[in-house]
């Protein structure tokens, strides 16, 4: 019987802004990188942003990095959304850590 207690996945909090760095590095407002899982699927446009430490090459301009199908930059805004440079809402679906790994799912949400 296994006595250590069951791992409960943590709810940390969302970074403020995620703006990219290279292409399929993004960096928050602590430096720390968040890889890009891009998933479309249903109609739905969907990405997992995972945080996992990885060595940063030279940042990298705009104009090298068009076209580039996700957002330069994200701004966390309320209502657990975030705004994209392109005026889009991204819906946060969910945030976790669990056993040091973090990932947020976030859903491109319909233009009014």
């Amino acid at each position: 019987m296994a006595t250590q207690k069951a791992s409960r996945p943590e709810r940390p909090p969302h970074p403020d802004r995620l703006w990219i760095w290279e292409k399929h590095v993004y960096l928050d407002e602590f430096r720390r990188s968040w890889l890009p899982i891009v998933i479309k699927s249903d109609g739905k446009f969907q990405v997992i942003m995972r945080q996992e430490d990885v060595k940063l090459g030279t940042a990298m301009t705009p104009s090298q990095l068009i076209p580039y199908e996700l957002p330069l930059m994200w701004q966390l805004c309320p209502q657990e959304r975030y705004r994209s440079c392109d005026s889009m809402f991204w819906q946060i679906l969910y945030h976790i850590k669990f056993r040091d790994v973090e990932d947020m799912l976030l859903e491109l949400m319909e233009s009014d």
